[in-house]
């Protein structure tokens, strides 16, 4: 990729090839559909999963398009590297500990509640990143940190409960994470598109004004046509939080799933910020299609959440695993093998992304199925805590880290997610 439009050529062929395998595999898993599964789907369901569709997918539309730009919006702000480091910091920060919290708080105060509060905190966050202030920055990184705890616990947590209050068959979990995580791929294709559009037009910031919109419609969503769930209300938060804890050190499976958890999403979150230094070189630095780039990951993604719903149909989804945790291996290491070739890199971070696509569903699904209902979003969010504090360990010295040495680090935490998961299927055999 020595020639930028060599390199343009490259990720644009590269968006359409994996966009091509994505819609075929898809085409294979939905052209024939599981006849007992679509047996199941009452005119009730359907509605269910549609609305918490809607809601999930704008979420996630809001949370992708700050995606591509918020390293760049950084780096034009005129801060360095170790700046733009503590930046990503307060945000691990904040999911790690507020976010735990946050958790208890929405076991016991209502997961729809803390829903709505996702869609609040975010908007601050977005509107934070209009200042050039460092210290205004990092409260919309503290603020952003908060909503991604939020965004990735409480909402798997209201729809399990929900799906399991109105008596709809655990069969149909599986497609509900399916269609969840396809779907997220392809709002973070658009996503992708309209920030670079975005982007180019208005600036850096523009992506995050945009994000403003979907955040309010799915707040008006949640309050108005969502009903309140709860873990256990009788457990006060400091109770619930503690047993989330005891959950997880009394139940060995709870212990070793959320192990495997955690280290695949530490070392996905590194990625998140490792990315664009490794793939960029001096002389392309300025000229990459972020978003283009990005939307080709997402793809990648929604090609992988459509192996998931593949595979479901032909094995269980306790196998599922050790295949992700094995690719994720492999292609980390190959980054760090070819670390100079930034073609082999970007081919790596392509298959790495089929890995990501194939994890959320797969380990939605095993969640539900693990974790004890009563302190659902605190078991979930205790399970981020050993993935902030990886990747926080991680950023304060990425500094004086070569980009292979912070990748080597990938591979090995993905090669413990495969030892934990593989200790974790002995347990439940």
């Amino acid at each position: 990729m020595a020639d930028t439009e060599e390199g343009m050529s490259l990720y644009s062929i590269s968006f359409f090839a994996t966009l091509t395998a994505t819609l075929l595999v898809q085409y294979v898993t939905r052209a024939a559909p599981d006849a007992k599964v679509q047996g199941l789907k009452t005119a009730a369901f359907k509605k269910f999963q549609l609305n918490y569709l809607v809601v999930y997918l704008l979420a996630f539309f809001a949370d992708w398009l700050q995606g591509p730009y918020v390293y760049a919006l950084y780096d034009y702000y005129g801060y360095d590297a170790y700046q733009i480091a503590v930046l990503f910091i307060m945000g691990f920060v904040s999911s790690m500990i507020v976010g735990t919290f946050a958790g208890s708080l929405a076991d016991s105060y209502g997961r729809r509640l803390f829903c709505a509060v996702y869609a609040v905190s975010y908007i601050i966050s977005c509107m934070t990143k209009f200042h050039n202030n460092f210290y205004t920055l990092l409260l919309g990184r503290f603020m952003g940190g908060l909503s991604t705890s939020l965004l990735f616990s409480v909402f798997e947590a209201w729809m399990v409960s929900e799906h399991q209050s109105q008596g709809f068959d655990e069969a149909l979990l599986s497609d509900t994470f399916g269609l969840a995580y396809f779907g997220n791929g392809l709002v973070a294709i658009a996503a992708g598109v309209v920030a670079e559009g975005a982007a180019g037009s208005q600036g850096y910031v523009a992506p995050f004004g945009i994000a403003i919109i979907p955040l309010i419609i799915i707040l008006g969503i949640i309050m108005k046509t969502w009903n309140e769930n709860y873990g256990n209300q009788k457990i006060e938060f400091c109770s619930g939080f503690g047993n989330a804890l005891k959950a997880v050190a009394n139940d060995p499976k709870v212990a070793l799933l959320g192990a495997a958890q955690s280290a695949f999403e530490g070392a996905m979150y590194t990625f998140v910020f490792m990315w664009t230094p490794a793939i960029a070189t001096p002389e392309t630095k300025a000229s990459l299609p972020y978003g283009t780039i990005f939307a080709a990951f997402m793809v990648c993604c929604a090609l992988g959440s459509s192996l998931f719903s593949f595979l479901m149909r032909k094995t269980t989804v306790e196998t599922v695993p050790q295949i992700i945790h094995g690719v994720a291996a492999v292609a980390n290491f190959g980054v760090v093998m070819f670390v100079e070739d930034k073609f082999i890199v970007y081919m790596m971070f392509l298959l790495f992304e089929v890995a990501c696509g194939m994890f959320f569903p797969t380990y939605g699904t095993l969640r539900s199925k693990y974790i004890p209902e009563e302190t659902r979003a605190a078991v979930m969010n205790l399970y981020r805590i050993p993935l902030n504090a990886f990747v926080i360990l991680v950023l304060i010295k990425v500094k004086n880290l070569p980009v292979e040495t912070v990748f080597t680090i990938c591979a090995v935490a993905h090669a413990f997610s495969f030892v934990a998961y593989t200790l974790f299927l002995q347990k439940i055999k």
